[in-house]
């Protein structure tokens, strides 16, 4: 099933309320260092924390892992004397979150969990009674938290048993010279487990580990498909033989035998977050921090399918936190959740609903291709770069916005060929309102008998109102009918989809605004009211701005009359009309395409 047919099918399956205890929203009245009052919205089973390290991702996963029944964040966050933590805020507000859910009746239930001061424990945390001030409905009875199993795994500290003691682990009270002694030594015990000599080793010091377990085909099958290989066999054992408790794998591949410490770390880790997942109960709650570490861009790719795939078998509930454009490229905007820093307070939000481009702009991740539109003339670029910037430096980093000194004729003649022959072509042009003839044309709506180079020619005029030529292949006919007809269709299409008009007739038009204009006035004139009379008399809006900067500055320079055209455009940008919101429509559908 393709990532897109899945992501159809977990929105169905949301919307029918087939998502047992499904959490709705994260809010932060008061908690470590995120922003006071943040929401975090999980509008699709899968969602992802994007941001710069440090922004906050992780105490966000923190205090997810805390929201079901018998969890609190103290597994993660707690107080010491190097990093104290405040009880409160200036408000007297303390350390909290809340969340909603739907109980088995449809119920909608609100949870808040509160750090409580206690002498005995100074990291205690406990459900509470619903808070007014952290934006709760009041009632005298508290809810109880959600049931759910949690599966948290953080791949930053997912090492092997070899790999925990070989890079971090040391010999000291030990009689062995070296770690490579030690793991001979100890090896030959875990050799017994692996090859069914003995189930359990047992010695003075207790219980060495547990019993080896023989992967199925199942879980193999999608080990394998996500790091790409194909693995025969594999066992998967958990055990303290390296001092410290950890586990081993042993692989079987149709080219090698071998232990985890021949194998990749990504390898090791995809072992045991399968295994996690495959054995966690239906309506999970699973918490991934940064599984992409260690993987290769396919194998990213691969995981996420897994995992959706998992959501629709056993309508888990996944967040994970990433640094990867692999991931946040394959889900909707509504999973994708951007954190980043409050330059005032230090604190950090929480921006939703951008798409993965948009989400990386904060991770100062540099956009190869970006957007290109190309507009009539430096007013209607000022226009569109006004609104880009108004929706937001993200989606402005994703543009290049250029106008054509050449006029018009040259985009349509010249430019759009050329604009046209790539097929997912990132070049768009948005025309001055006057340029619309008649709507776009799908040449597919036609019957197949009456198309031919003539015919699209014809419409081509007629969406464009110009004589366009194209050249193609010489023939005996004097061309290549066949590559031309695919050349107009081309043309057509990218008139159809890539093309889109500005409000009004020119920008001048649609950011004209008589109050302002009768403002200027009344600075040098005390007949302000007659000039604008005068003004408003004269029908091409052009000549208006022309005649307007003669009065207010004294000469009137293509400079001057862009001066007095800027302060109509801060004035309009400010109003965000319905001119606005159709231009910001073309941009986000750009975007979503």
């Amino acid at each position: 099933m393709h990532v897109n047919q899945q992501i159809e099918k977990i929105i169905k399956i949301k919307e029918a309320n087939q998502f047992r205890y499904y959490i709705d929203f994260l809010r932060f009245p008061y908690f470590h260092s995120i922003e006071i009052d943040s929401v975090i919205n999980f509008n699709f089973p899968l969602t992802i924390f994007i941001g710069q390290n440090g922004c906050g991702k992780s105490t966000c996963l923190h205090a997810a892992y805390g929201m079901p029944e018998g969890k609190t964040p103290t597994t993660f966050w707690f107080s010491t004397s190097v990093d104290p933590i405040q009880y409160y805020d200036d408000e007297r507000k303390r350390h909290s979150f809340w969340y909603s859910y739907k109980d088995e009746e449809g119920k909608l239930r609100e949870v808040i969990k509160a750090r409580i001061r206690r002498e005995n424990d100074p990291n205690y945390w406990e459900t509470s009674r619903p808070l007014k001030w952290a934006g709760m409905k009041p009632r005298k009875k508290r809810d109880i938290p959600i049931k759910k199993e949690v599966v948290y795994i953080d791949f930053r500290a997912e090492l092997s048993a070899f790999d925990k003691y070989f890079y971090f682990g040391d010999v000291k009270g030990l009689k062995s010279r070296n770690k490579q002694e030690y793991i001979r030594y100890q090896s030959k015990h875990l050799e017994k487990v692996i090859n069914g000599k003995k189930k359990i080793i047992n010695k003075s010091s207790g219980i060495y580990n547990k019993e080896i377990r023989l992967l199925e085909r199942a879980e193999l099958d999608e080990i394998s498909f996500i790091l790409g290989r194909n693995y025969k066999s594999a066992k998967y054992i958990e055990h303290t033989f390296f001092k410290n408790d950890g586990y081993s794998v042993i692989f079987n591949s149709n080219f090698a035998n071998y232990s985890e410490a021949f194998a990749g770390s990504g390898e090791v880790a995809i072992v045991r977050l399968v295994l996690k997942i495959l054995d966690a109960p239906d309506y999970s709650l699973i918490i991934l921090d940064e599984p992409e570490v260690s993987l290769h861009p396919g194998a990213q790719n691969r995981l996420v399918i897994f995992l959706l795939n998992q959501i629709i078998k056993k309508k888990h509930q996944i967040i994970l936190s990433t640094h990867s454009p692999v991931i946040a490229k394959m889900l909707p905007r509504s999973a994708i959740k951007t954190f980043y820093q409050n330059p005032d307070s230090g604190r950090f939000l929480i921006k939703e609903d951008l798409t993965a481009k948009e989400a990386f702009y904060y991770l100062e991740h540099k956009v190869d291709t970006k957007y290109n539109i190309t507009v009539e003339d430096i007013l209607a670029k000022s226009v569109v770069d006004g609104v880009l910037e108004n929706i937001g430096l993200e989606t402005k980093s994703l543009f290049n916005v250029k106008y054509n000194p050449g006029g018009v004729s040259v985009i349509k003649k010249e430019f759009i060929k050329v604009f046209c022959r790539d097929q997912n072509s990132i070049n768009y042009v948005f025309f001055d309102g006057d340029q619309k003839y008649c709507d776009g044309y799908d040449w597919r709506n036609d019957s197949i008998g009456i198309i031919d180079s003539t015919y699209l020619i014809k419409k081509i005029k007629e969406i464009s109102n110009e004589d366009i030529s194209f050249d193609v292949d010489g023939g005996a006919q004097g061309g290549n009918e066949e590559q031309k007809v695919e050349l107009l269709k081309k043309y057509l299409d990218f008139y159809k989809n890539n093309v889109f008009y500005l409000p009004s007739n020119i920008p001048e038009e649609m950011i004209w605004d008589d109050n302002i204009a009768k403002k200027l006035l009344e600075i040098n004139e005390l007949d302000a009211q007659e000039k604008l009379n005068q003004l408003l008399g004269l029908h091409a809006y052009k000549e208006r701005f022309a005649v307007l900067t003669k009065e207010v500055k004294g000469v009137n320079t293509g400079e001057d009359i862009f001066a007095i055209q800027k302060i109509f455009l801060n004035h309009w940008f400010k109003k965000q009309n319905d001119d606005f919101k159709l231009i910001k429509g073309y941009i986000e559908h750009i975007i979503n395409y």
